[in-house]
């Protein structure tokens, strides 16, 4: 049985990664969020659990000892980190310190601490595990009031390189750093409605409908990344 674990599967991307999951009778999906939209709730079963929790509060993370004992049979396991915010987005010093803090919990700490919970819960049966984590383009350049998305992706990557040098002689873990690209998303939106330099970019996008669909992104990523 294939366990795969997913952040943010309320809208987007992260909405369509599952959705290409659920089709799967070999798969269970553990969907972690704050929100889940009504298919999802009615859908929810042995095969799609719906874990509620805040990705910026540490203490509501699913544990080693919970994921344990969900993937006491699992022939492989798939954590996803999808979920992000890319709020706030301004000058340094005009910040609200909410919304920072709020940034780096849910794009750097949350996928740390999960990703260890894994690892730590990871069962002998396992023969495979692939530890996603979905990055941008903006971890690698500066754009202008972007300082806190940019920061915390690229600290994030940091992390992940590390687990990926740990793990080069275990040949049952797999881990993949992605930029899928812009897409027609919630992101997007936020963006589109904020103020800064390179917000015309993003207008002209969603006006010239150039904004790719999730859903062929979540094909492409599983295709790439998750076949085995």
């Amino acid at each position: 049985m294939r366990y795969v674990v997913i952040t943010g599967v309320s809208r987007g991307l992260g909405e369509a990664l599952l959705n290409q999951f659920e089709t799967d009778e070999d798969t269970v999906v553990l969907a972690l969020g704050r929100g889940f939209t009504d298919a999802q709730r009615i859908n929810a079963g042995k095969r799609l659990i719906l874990r509620h929790c805040e990705l910026a509060e540490p203490s509501t993370l699913p544990h080693a000892s919970e994921l344990s004992e969900l993937f006491e049979d699992a022939d492989e396991v798939v954590l996803i980190h999808n979920a992000a915010v890319v709020a706030p987005i301004g000058p340094i010093g005009d910040l609200e310190p909410d919304e920072l803090a709020n940034a780096v919990a849910v794009n750097l700490t949350a996928p740390m601490l999960l990703t260890n919970s894994l690892l730590a819960a990871l069962p002998a049966t396992a023969s495979r595990a692939v530890i996603m984590f979905v990055s941008s383009g903006a971890a690698h350049r500066v754009i202008d009031g972007w300082s806190a998305y940019s920061a915390t992706k690229r600290g994030a990557e940091e992390f992940f390189a590390h687990l990926a040098e740990q793990c080069s002689d275990d040949p049952r873990i797999k881990v993949e750093v992605v930029n899928p690209g812009v897409m027609d998303t919630g992101m997007q939106e936020t963006i589109r409605s904020a103020r800064f330099a390179g917000r015309q970019r993003f207008l002209d996008l969603y006006e010239n409908d150039e904004l790719p669909d999730p859903a062929a992104i979540a094909a492409r990523l599983i295709e790439d990344h998750l076949k085995a």
